[in-house]
């Protein structure tokens, strides 16, 4: 059975280029060497794909965001081309919009969703089934345990770590009033336990400690533990647990 494939004249596909059944590859596409695209992959137009790549089946690359008649948010006209580095992993029906950069080595899980002009950095990793909103930013080596939401305009620090089913919101408003956001910040080597629950305008600091299922709507000091619904801050961070070189 042929292994199918709908490609525009314009893209370009490199070296060893490998591909399973019903792929459809739109107009000015440029993949690297070595980049192999599972069942059903759908990459939009001008997507660009390093070096080594692996999708998995059923993923969508460079989606165009549309949004709903009600929403209060705009879309921007103007967004640069999806980037994937080399060796990156996309996993199973996953969706990865236009305008998001994703560096080398990083890996997406199996149906995480990531919108339009996210920035991911190398050596990421996001777990299966999360989600990130608009302009999300994740520096290198930052990790996504599995069903988190990750709301616009978070960032994540370098070496930070988020467990599962972590809610981090930025929306003051209930999403009635427009641009209502409140930036969160998981500063350098943070981490949030599973089922924590973070506030709009909250950072938390440096090698700081969110336990699991905590509600924090204030700041976490570096290096401190917080605990509780309202969160408290309870007692240092253990020093083992304490990146020194991030």
């Amino acid at each position: 059975m042929e292994k199918n494939i709908q490609k525009h004249s314009s893209a370009i596909c490199g070296e060893n280029f490998q591909h399973e059944y019903n792929v459809v590859i739109y107009e000015n596409v440029r993949i690297g060497d070595n980049v192999f695209l599972g069942n059903n992959v759908i990459i939009y137009p001008d997507t660009v794909i390093g070096d080594n790549a692996v999708v998995f089946d059923n993923a969508v690359l460079g989606r165009i965001p549309m949004l709903g008649p009600a929403s209060l948010s705009s879309v921007d006209s103007s967004l640069c081309p999806l980037v994937l580095g080399s060796n990156v992993i996309i996993g199973t029906s996953a969706v990865v919009y236009r305008g998001t950069k994703i560096g080398d080595y990083s890996y997406i899980a199996d149906i995480v969703h990531i919108r339009e002009s996210c920035h991911i950095g190398s050596y990421c990793s996001v777990g299966k089934c999360t989600s990130l909103e608009p302009k999300v930013i994740m520096e290198d080596r930052a990790k996504i345990a599995a069903c988190s939401q990750i709301a616009a305009l978070t960032e994540l620090k370098k070496g930070c770590f988020v467990g599962a089913d972590v809610s981090i919101c930025t929306d003051t408003s209930f999403g009635r009033i427009k641009n209502a956001d409140k930036k969160v910040i998981i500063e350098k080597g943070a981490m949030i336990g599973s089922n924590a629950s973070i506030g709009p305008g909250v950072t938390i600091g440096r090698n700081a400690m969110v336990a699991l299922g905590a509600v924090v709507l204030r700041n976490v000091p570096e290096n401190k533990v917080a605990f509780g619904n309202p969160a408290k801050i309870m007692w240092d961070v253990d020093k083992k647990l304490q990146q020194k070189n991030v």
